[in-house]
């Protein structure tokens, strides 16, 4: 037979024949297996012919590099924060491993993600380069550019989470004068709504006053303004409408935060007692509603849905400190109006 009587097929298996330099030895073993595998000639050529298709699929992949290109384009509608925080993510993967850039995604393998991984140090820069890496091979599965995601194989890094005091009712006091003091009181609402209806510090700079309904005594949390994406409805109890009425008349589409937020939000801090010497622990505020509302309420189920959780999972193991305060504490924090 000539090589222009050969099938694509036949020519393509002499040349990996030749490229891999395939004994004659080594063709009788495979042989036997093919022979083992499927009795008669069509079973054979089934396992030719899913051979052949598997290599086929192999050359329709593109680079890593390239996946994430193309995984954020499809993100675009998501917040910036969100998008910053994957190219940055991946730009340090990148960093530390160049080869990475033009590794196809149909050739990382699950050795290869552990790999990637291992790249940051701290367990929750693991966890958090994990989620970001298992989106992208997600990515890549969903658009055929890999048959699974490797990712996904990896084992989630355990992060114990640090212990986040609860302030206690003269601490809360001291913040909200020193809210109402500093900067003519711009930063009151916003303090209202972290403290006594436990909204997020990022959920809180992208608010506006119309989002704020007094008459229902609500705040509207819409999804794309929320960490977890999904839209709420938080209770506004007497304690943060003491100080939301004040501010009623102010337009519908002016932001809650004032401009220049960061310092300003320093600068009250500041005032109420915190400093180099007593930092500021973050989510403080989230963490004394949480703690505060499960003491004085005893609704898990309503927490869990003003707090934004899926579960009450992360609100069990992490939110709730009950150890440092009593219940005469929750009473007095709840009647600060």
């Amino acid at each position: 037979m000539t090589q222009q009587e050969l099938t694509e097929e036949e020519a393509l298996l002499i040349c990996w024949m030749r490229k891999k330099r395939v004994q004659a030895a080594e063709i009788m073993v495979m042989a036997r297996l093919l022979r083992g595998v499927s009795t008669g000639i069509s079973g054979r050529l089934q396992c030719v012919e899913l051979g052949i298709k598997e290599w086929k699929a192999m050359k329709k992949t593109v680079s890593f590099s390239v996946c994430v290109a193309e995984s954020l384009k499809a993100r675009a509608h998501r917040r910036r924060r969100t998008l910053e925080e994957i190219r940055y993510v991946t730009a340090r993967m990148v960093k530390a491993w160049p080869d990475l850039r033009h590794k196809m995604m149909r050739s990382l393998r699950r050795e290869d993600c552990q790999r990637i991984l291992n790249i940051f140090p701290t367990a929750s820069g693991r966890r958090k380069a994990r989620i970001i890496l298992h989106g992208i091979c997600a990515f890549a599965c969903r658009r055929g550019w890999a048959g699974k995601n490797p990712a996904a194989e990896t084992p989630c890094p355990h992060v114990k989470e640090r212990r986040v005091p609860v302030l206690t009712p003269e601490e809360c006091r001291r913040l909200m004068m020193a809210a109402q003091e500093v900067c003519g009181g711009e930063c009151l609402p916003a303090a209202a709504l972290m403290l006594y209806a436990g909204v997020r510090p990022q959920e809180v700079r992208r608010l506006q006053f119309r989002h704020i309904r007094l008459e229902e005594k609500a705040a509207l949390i819409p999804a794309r303004h929320s960490k977890t994406g999904g839209a709420r409805r938080v209770t506004l109890r007497p304690a943060a409408l003491r100080y939301l009425r004040a501010f009623r008349h102010h337009s519908g589409e002016e932001p809650l935060c004032p401009a220049g937020w960061e310092r300003k939000w320093r600068l009250v801090r500041a005032r109420a007692g915190w400093n180099n010497c007593r930092p500021w622990v973050q989510d403080v505020l989230r963490h004394t509603f949480a703690s505060y509302h499960a003491l004085e309420f005893r609704d898990y189920a309503g927490l869990q849905w003003e707090m934004g959780h899926q579960n009450a999972h992360l609100l069990k193991t992490r939110y709730l400190n009950m150890d440092e305060i009593k219940r005469q504490d929750a009473r007095a924090f709840w009647l600060a109006a």
